[in-house]
């Protein structure tokens, strides 16, 4: 059964500008590496410094180090395992979910990858994540089955393609209310922190810049 999974990494400051390239000039050596962990699927997104990872695989992957020469270009996060290049981000809202009965994948017209990113206010944090998952379990209001926001701090990372495809699969869901509220961006227009040229409540995502594909969606 595919598994999904989503990291985040930070360039240092010499090394921002000239990461694309960097990635360019890896690319053939990226897919052999991912290929060699047996992911299948891979998109990278890239926002200033930081550098977002959404990846399907097999198998779980806990863990993830960028390659040599790449892992030299990032700043280091402390873990229990020591420094790292990378950091797992936590699923905290998916709108489905991969199941063993059915392909996650399917030939069919073309979707666009887009990953994007938000800041939370952090006294809104555990509010976010009750309404995320009550959105999630009840079930109902089902909008794009590739659609998942990871978290790491008062960061979000979301992922999603169009056109969305919808997964009306919830047989599994723990909540059996309909609660969720219809205003929902204002709602979570209160949860998110501004940017630096104010909250666009519409479109309060920044969207990121692709920066390597690997497998088709």
């Amino acid at each position: 059964m595919t598994i999904r999974h989503q990291f985040r990494s930070r360039l240092e400051l010499k090394s921002i500008e000239g990461f694309p390239y960097q990635i360019k000039l890896e690319s053939e050596n990226l897919k052999n590496f991912f290929a060699g962990l047996d992911i299948d699927f891979v998109r990278i997104f890239q926002f200033d410094a930081e550098i977002y990872l959404y990846f399907e695989s097999e198998k779980n992957i806990p863990t993830f180090e960028w390659p040599s020469p790449l892992r030299t270009l990032f700043d280091k996060w402390p873990s229990e395992a020591g420094l790292r290049s990378s950091v797992a981000m936590m699923d905290i809202f998916h709108d489905a979910m991969p199941r063993q009965s059915e392909a996650w994948r399917t030939v069919d017209a073309k979707r666009e990858s887009i990953g994007s990113v938000i800041y939370l206010r952090p006294e809104k944090y555990a509010s976010y994540v009750f309404y995320h998952f009550q959105l999630q379990e009840e079930g109902i209001k089902k909008f794009n089955k590739y659609f998942i926001i990871g978290s790491n701090e008062n960061l979000l990372f979301s992922y999603h393609e169009l056109p969305a495809v919808i997964d009306t699969y919830s047989s599994d869901k723990i909540l059996s209310t309909n609660h969720s509220p219809d205003a929902w961006a204002e709602l979570m227009a209160e949860h998110f922190s501004p940017w630096s040229e104010g909250l666009n409540v519409d479109a309060p995502w920044k969207i990121m810049k692709t920066i390597f594909e690997m497998g088709e969606n």
